[in-house]
């Protein structure tokens, strides 16, 4: 899911307008700043003479993030004959990540938190917007957001061309319900898979989701359909950057007592895979409904995954109450969101994680069961009056200030300056003499080495 075409850098510019000439609204609230509450995290973060026990997992995690996700870069600044310039100051600021954060909403809700959005991360997705089932109603408000998001260098993923149950599907399917007209069903979902593929303008697709709970199409038009859903969705996508995914529910977050997912995940990928289907993505939803899966448990589970050398993409992040069986403290959530996090952006195969409930709603109903209307959900990093939970406050810290790079050096003799940080975009501020430049590169894989004429 990278962001290398024209197109997506066109992009990358206006967010670093945006970062360099907009004011900083919301800098004491929502810049990762704010810790009253989650203290004792980022001490068991800052301590790792602590790091034993249960929190050993803690050393392997951070050798990977400055292994996979940091990169060193050389600068060289030279005049315009060629010559070394020494002794420049070189300001490095990491403006946008290379590595995914991603958080998802109601569209209808859109105008409500349009403001805060861009504040959580540098993609978004919509709950239902994007079903198939949903577009005689919300389709109509897609247009709009996408137009925001393209103007605030947002990218959007899609969720999700086909939900291969009957109760998911478009009410118009439903006619093929109980008849044996196994050629129009397969026709009505084609269509709708190419309908859909060309239409929205994403970064991903979440081209199949839920397939091992959901084979009510399959047992009509045969499992080596949804390979076939694959190969529709790579001919149609408007994006040629689109990358397709398939998406399933606890695997990585899986009870113990359902392990077996894992190993019926894997089979139907390599199912699929070898029917000619074109997974290029592997979505795990990473929705934890329990408190007994550990940091190490998630990070061996995504080593299974990784045998197919496919990004992984935890799409449905967030931590659930599930009472009376599991209800997490406030800041127990918080610090299941730090662990899990902080093992994912570890794992070289995992390019982004998408927290799944932007803003808690107020709602009569939630995964806990029966509430008063007013009282909102606690699942979501926005509070209903835009107030932060302290899942929302970790979440915010880790993406802006743990994980993020800004650094200062100096040109040597050579007019040489080593910048290591975090992969992505960054400004680079120059100053010489009093004269001062601005640029903007990418840090990531490709390059060692970036030339720089001022």
């Amino acid at each position: 899911m990278g962001i290398g075409n024209k197109k997506m850098r066109s992009i990358i510019v206006l967010v670093v307008t945006f970062h360099l000439l907009s004011p900083t609204l919301y800098a004491v609230t929502y810049d990762g700043r704010d810790l009253k509450g989650i203290e004792g995290l980022i001490e068991e973060h800052t301590n790792n003479t602590e790091w034993i026990g249960k929190k050993a997992w803690r050393h392997a995690a951070q050798q990977r993030i400055e292994r996979y996700r940091k990169k060193q870069l050389t600068l060289i600044l030279e005049d315009a004959a060629g010559n070394p310039i020494s002794g420049a100051t070189i300001d490095a600021e990491l403006v946008r990540h290379e590595f995914q954060f991603g958080t998802v909403f109601s569209i209808k809700q859109f105008n409500m938190i349009r403001k805060y959005v861009h504040l959580f991360g540098n993609q978004i997705g919509f709950e239902n917007a994007l079903k198939y089932k949903h577009k005689d109603t919300l389709s109509q408000h897609i247009p709009g957001v996408l137009t925001w998001a393209r103007d605030n260098a947002i990218t959007v993923r899609g969720h999700t061309l086909i939900w291969p149950g009957w109760r998911h599907m478009h009410q118009d399917a439903l006619r093929f319900k109980d008849t044996t007209d196994a050629k129009g069903l397969n026709q009505f979902v084609n269509n709708q898979i190419i309908e859909a593929s060309k239409k929205w303008d994403v970064v991903a697709w979440d081209v199949l989701n839920e397939p091992l709970g959901n084979q009510d199409i399959q047992k009509v038009l045969g499992q080596r359909s949804m390979a076939q859903w694959f190969l529709l969705a790579a001919k149609h996508r408007l994006n040629d950057y689109s990358t397709l995914y398939i998406n399933e529910n606890r695997i990585i977050s899986a009870p113990t007592r359902q392990q077996d997912r894992i190993r019926r995940y894997i089979n139907t990928i390599k199912s699929i895979r070898k029917d000619g289907g074109t997974i290029e993505g592997i979505g795990v939803q990473a929705r934890f409904r329990t408190n007994d899966i550990t940091p190490d448990m998630v990070y061996q589970r995504l080593e299974r995954l990784a045998i197919f050398e496919l990004p992984i993409m935890a799409t449905e992040f967030e931590v659930v109450d599930t009472s009376p069986r599991f209800s997490p403290t406030e800041f127990r959530r918080a610090e299941m969101t730090e662990n899990y996090m902080t093992v994912l952006f570890s794992h070289p195969r995992v390019n982004g994680i998408v927290a799944w409930t932007l803003l808690n709603k107020l709602t009569k109903r939630s995964r806990a069961g029966e509430k008063p209307i007013n009282i909102p959900e606690n699942r979501g990093l926005l509070n209903w009056d835009f107030s932060l939970p302290l899942n929302g406050k970790i979440w915010l810290h880790l993406i802006n200030q743990r994980w993020r790079t800004h650094v200062s050096t100096k040109t040597d003799r050579l007019g040489a300056a080593k910048i290591f940080g975090f992969k992505g975009y960054y400004v680079i501020t120059i100053s010489n003499n009093s004269e001062i430049g601005k640029r903007l590169i990418k840090i990531d894989d490709s390059i060692d080495k970036i030339i720089l004429k001022i």
